[in-house]
């Protein structure tokens, strides 16, 4: 793909090649994008079967107990209400929402993944509806709450996936986004070894800076962002980055303090290789 999948203009250029696969940078608005030529069309879609769900219920403490601090986050501007979490995977959030101690919360999900859908709890099932965000199945001003967790750099249509996500968010209604950040420490130390590229699982690659925009460009106040990532898979990506010979393995392991150390302060300067972003509609 030679044109921007967001703003259509030709001004984009290879930026990194990443395990076979292409990224490609758009000048004009900023935005990353793998190119997924049509011949592995197919190749993306086997992607999403056994593996990667067996990949996903690997993480469910570490999932959780991330989802408790997206939790009090957003009940600091939210306190209950109506729901909806994109993107839901087997529903750990859903039931992290659902059994919040502060505030009642009506959830729903939606998932594209019908493998995910398979393996949710019954009581859970319930509540998720197989769909994609491009048609919601859901009226107009619907919820109080919309999540998005590492979901929007799945669909390269961005923009329209955002204008269904307002239709049926209510008036003051809150988005919460997480996404990598390849402008991040994580990223530029790791290259091509970045983890969080992850094609051809993420088709888009957004910087901190470009989320926040694209969100004021839509009408949203921003109520609080910022960026973060797991130590752990910070210092494993870097790990990794390494290589394999013994001495620098070593070095790395007496150097992992000033690393915490540098990875704090990135944070500080929104350099954390996640995005994190609450926003009210105005």
């Amino acid at each position: 793909m030679k044109v921007c999948p967001l703003c259509y203009s030709e001004r984009v250029v290879p930026y990194i090649n990443v395990k076979g696969w292409t990224i490609s940078r758009c000048f004009n608005c900023g935005v990353l994008y793998t190119v997924v030529e049509d011949k592995r069309v197919k190749e993306r879609n086997n992607f999403y079967r056994d593996e990667y769900v067996n990949a996903y219920i690997s993480r469910k403490k570490q999932l959780k107990n991330r989802f408790k601090e997206h939790l009090f986050r957003i009940e600091k501007y939210k306190r209950g209400g109506e729901l909806l979490d994109l993107g839901c995977g087997i529903g750990y959030f859903i039931e992290i929402a659902e059994q919040s101690g502060n505030y009642s919360w009506k959830t729903r999900g939606l998932e594209l993944n019908k493998h995910l859908i398979l393996r949710t709890k019954s009581e859970i099932r319930l509540k998720v509806v197989h769909g994609s965000i491009a048609k919601l199945p859901f009226k107009k001003s619907s919820f109080d709450c919309i999540t998005c967790f590492d979901v929007l750099e799945h669909d390269l249509g961005l923009k329209s996936n955002l204008s269904e996500i307002i239709k049926i968010l209510k008036k003051d209604g809150v988005i919460v986004i997480q996404a990598p950040n390849y402008k991040s420490l994580m990223a530029y130390w790791t290259g091509e070894k970045w983890d969080w590229w992850a094609p051809p699982d993420h088709v888009l690659h957004f910087s901190f800076k470009f989320l926040l925009t694209l969100l004021k460009e839509n009408n949203f106040e921003i109520l609080e962002a910022y960026t973060y990532e797991p130590t752990k898979d910070f210092l494993l990506n870097v790990k990794a980055k390494c290589g394999q010979s013994l001495i620098i393995k070593l070095l790395f392991y007496l150097i992992v303090p000033l690393l915490v150390i540098l990875e704090r302060i990135s944070w500080l300067f929104n350099y954390g290789a996640l995005s994190f972003v609450i926003a009210k509609k105005k």
